[in-house]
């Protein structure tokens, strides 16, 4: 039994025959397509998607009223990718993106002259949040990877703490700032 997506299949020559239309059908509803093989024959395609949270957008927009842009870093699949993101409203998308690929994203952003923040919760990404300004784990779910990476912690996954946080950063470094005056 092989179970996984595109490449996966190419991998083992087996071919995607009338799978294809399927497969962009899945997308388009921000799944990823997942196929399965059994005994070298291509059996089903199935679409797997994480449950886009409802407070998601809204913390996305919090986001973008202080002037952040969003960047969604996904080893996805492009047409997956972007109907998450317009779901939510993510200014840009980096997709099929292998786990070394991402820290170049992060790196090159950097270059442009960008602040960056990296949210992230698979073992994975820890090496993204290390290289990241500011690496973010999403403890609730986290790996212990992405924890020890990070330069934060949520408990949670929400990602409403996000803009939270971002005000309270600010107001603790004009503190500082204040004291040291």
């Amino acid at each position: 039994v092989a179970i996984g997506n595109k490449k996966l299949i190419a991998s083992e020559g087996l071919e995607l025959k009338d799978t294809e239309e399927k497969a962009a059908t899945l997308s388009a509803q921000g799944k990823t397509p997942m196929y399965i093989a059994i005994n070298g024959k291509l059996q089903a395609v199935i679409g797997v998607a994480d449950v886009v949270k409802e407070t998601s957008r809204e913390a996305i927009e919090k986001l973008h009223e202080m002037n952040i842009k969003i960047v969604m870093l996904t080893g996805d699949n492009a047409k997956t990718a972007e109907a998450i993101a317009k779901n939510v409203g993510i200014d840009t998308v980096v997709s099929d993106v292998l786990p070394e690929e991402k820290a170049k994203v992060i790196e090159n952003l950097q270059k442009e002259g960008k602040f960056v923040a990296m949210v992230g919760d698979g073992i994975n990404d820890a090496p993204v949040l290390a290289r990241a300004d500011v690496g973010i784990a999403m403890g609730g779910v986290g790996s212990d990877a992405a924890i020890e990476a990070s330069d934060v912690v949520f408990m949670t996954d929400e990602l409403s703490k996000l803009p939270i946080a971002k005000r309270i950063s600010e107001k603790t470094n004009k503190i500082v700032w204040q004291n040291i005056v």
